[in-house]
């Protein structure tokens, strides 16, 4: 009997550890810390995606330094969400990194001012100081859309500090309309913004990047990662209200109002409605290459297929609400 017993019990053990058996350990980088930025993410834990994949996810808070995408080539990380435009400058240089899946269909970052400056339109910034990051080519891409470059504007060094704008040491701000343009109103300022869209600057947001070691010898995991974060992604979608206070678990600091508005303002550019959701078309990479190219920032010669792959997402609209 008690031979019985411990059969049984030990039985019982295997049974309980059975999900767990074959499950993939992955780790994923983040852009930056934890915020509703990445509710599609915490979404994909919360209700399971994960869980259903096979999957035990790592999540590793930002930022995606060029350090960390070169730590995502040698293995350290397995994903990381990053910058575009970081990712083919890198990619370019010879790490072997692809972008499998783009989450922010449009670039949130945009040009803005206070609404007393008087800058409604791109050709407005002539003469003006203009805070940009040093990555980011945004102004130097709008303004060139207008027939102006650089020269014709003052380019200040990176700066987070919103207090420079207000008190005039600069005339136009370069930032998130999820973050920076929504804490200058917050601060009880009107502002204009400039969308490098309405001048036909199409820049991806954050994508989902990994090393091609890790497509070519596991397409099945790197299939599961990205479909599972895009079923987190449509349940954020189709519960906005809510899915703000999945980040409130990973970082209890957080204020929930905030979260709620940085999301809100985030879902336009999650899901544009011209491509499926966390979908890419190699003509919108192709673009991007040719504007860095005419800002010197990629050899004439850089192909931008090395950088994407569209064999886990589909670019044709698939009705997510």
């Amino acid at each position: 009997m008690k031979r019985v017993a411990l059969l049984s019990s030990i039985l019982c053990l295997i049974a309980l550890s059975l999900p767990l058996i074959g499950r993939d350990t992955v780790k994923l980088h983040l852009k930056w810390m934890h915020g509703a930025q990445f509710a599609g993410v915490y979404a994909a834990e919360t209700i399971g995606a994960f869980d259903r994949a096979d999957l035990e996810v790592e999540l590793v808070p930002g930022p995606a330094t060029e350090v960390v995408l070169q730590e995502v080539a040698e293995g350290l990380y397995d994903f990381v969400l990053a910058d575009p435009s970081a990712l083919l400058a890198r990619v370019a240089q010879g790490l072997d990194l692809v972008a499998i899946s783009a989450i922010f269909q449009i670039d949130p970052v945009v040009i803005f001012s206070l609404a007393e400056a008087g800058i409604e339109r791109p050709e407005d910034l002539a003469g003006k100081r203009i805070m940009s990051f040093e990555s980011s080519y945004v102004v130097q891409a709008v303004l060139g859309r207008v027939g102006l470059s650089e020269d014709d504007v003052e380019l200040g060094p990176s700066s987070f500090n919103l207090n420079e704008l207000y008190r005039g040491e600069y005339d136009a701000w370069t930032g998130y309309i999820t973050n920076e343009v929504r804490q200058a109103r917050a601060d009880g300022h009107d502002v204009q913004v400039i969308f490098p869209t309405d001048y036909g600057v199409h820049l991806y947001g954050d994508v989902l990047v990994t090393r091609r070691e890790l497509i070519v010898g596991s397409p099945d995991l790197v299939a599961r990662v990205v479909a599972s974060l895009l079923e987190g992604w449509r349940w954020v979608l189709a519960h906005a209200e809510e899915a703000a206070e999945l980040a409130l678990a990973w970082d209890p600091d957080l204020d929930l109002e905030t979260e709620r508005e940085i999301l809100e303002s985030s879902l336009p550019f999650i899901h544009a409605g011209d491509v499926q959701l966390g979908g890419m078309t190699t003509e919108r990479w192709s673009a991007m290459a040719r504007v860095m190219k005419s800002f010197g920032l990629l050899s004439p010669t850089f192909d931008p297929k090395l950088a994407h792959t569209l064999e886990f997402v589909s670019p044709e609209e698939d009705g997510t609400p």
